[in-house]
């Protein structure tokens, strides 16, 4: 069986430069027809890169064609358990360890910004994965993902963006907590020190497929050269601490997870970070707000 990594990550997070680091660092990523990739000279900009499309269709399905509003563990646990859904996604992973074996590899890598969403459907039907994990400033990631939708910063309802980046920051440290085989990759740092935290990565991922170390120094030059300040477009100069909309949850939890980026062991008490209560009829009301301006923008 080939060795499976998991990029897991948010929207905007640095998952598609991150999966293109797996690639170099030589990874199977799946066939070209399978592969989604966004207009990047588009109007909207560039919107994802790397992303297995019968992965993407999957998990449009377990959601409901609808990733503004995250689904509750229950919900996709019990999806996990009807045998229709189950036996589509172990289907896919037999797929996907197929195609790598006859591409001549012995390692694939799945990336999709809903599977810190999806996870708890995931989580016992892929087995033992290889987890990298990107962590970046969340005002980052929802001013980005902002652009996605056609929203100007002054348009983003930041606390419902805080409330979703938690949601999907929880749920990846809840599910990957057991799991000895993870990497946090600081998006900052990677950007800043790219030579430094792809040979990081590069060891990481030899130590946990069994490979030599052999060339490694050209892989890390090869994973290196891919990195651009340039793909930096937000860079938010104040801290969690300063922003009026954070939680106090919120603060600690992007601390805890710039810890693990050194630390992947560090224990993690889900208490410590606890969504608030409502917090889930507060970015329903809000997707439906947002649905209504795009609608009025779309009929200008």
């Amino acid at each position: 069986m080939p060795h499976r990594i998991i990029v897991l990550g948010i929207l905007r997070s640095g998952t598609s430069l991150t999966a293109e680091l797996v690639r170099r660092w030589g990874a199977y990523a799946g066939g070209k027809s399978a592969l989604w990739q966004a207009d990047v000279n588009g109007p909207r900009g560039y919107l994802g890169y790397m992303e297995y499309i019968p992965l993407q269709d999957f998990n449009d399905k377990l959601l409901d064609n609808n990733d503004r509003v995250p689904a509750r563990h229950e919900m996709l646990e019990k999806k996990a358990l009807e045998p229709e859904l189950r036996e589509e996604a172990l289907e896919l992973i037999s797929n996907m360890d197929h195609e790598t074996a006859e591409q001549s590899f012995d390692t694939w890598i799945w990336k999709d910004a809903r599977l810190p969403l999806t996870i708890p459907f995931w989580e016992n039907i892929w087995e033992d994965v290889i987890y990298v994990i990107p962590v970046r400033h969340p005002v980052e990631t929802i001013l980005s993902a902002a652009k996605i939708e056609g929203m100007e910063a002054d348009q983003v309802p930041l606390s419902a963006g805080f409330a979703y980046w938690q949601f999907s920051m929880l749920n990846t440290l809840l599910f990957t907590e057991k799991s000895s085989r993870k990497i946090f990759i600081a998006y900052d740092q990677l950007l800043q020190n790219p030579q430094r935290e792809s040979a990081r990565l590069c060891q990481f991922l030899d130590a946990q497929c069994g490979r030599s170390s052999e060339n490694s120094e050209e892989r890390i030059d090869f994973m290196a050269a891919q990195v651009s300040a340039s793909q930096r477009h937000f860079n938010h100069p104040k801290s969690l601490a300063e922003i009026d909309t954070t939680t106090r949850e919120q603060r600690a939890l992007y601390n805890f997870l710039r810890i693990k980026t050194m630390y992947p062991d560090e224990a993690f008490n889900p208490n410590d970070f606890a969504l608030y209560s409502g917090w889930q009829e507060y970015l329903q009301a809000m997707d439906a707000l947002v649905s209504m301006m795009q609608s009025q923008e779309n009929q200008r």
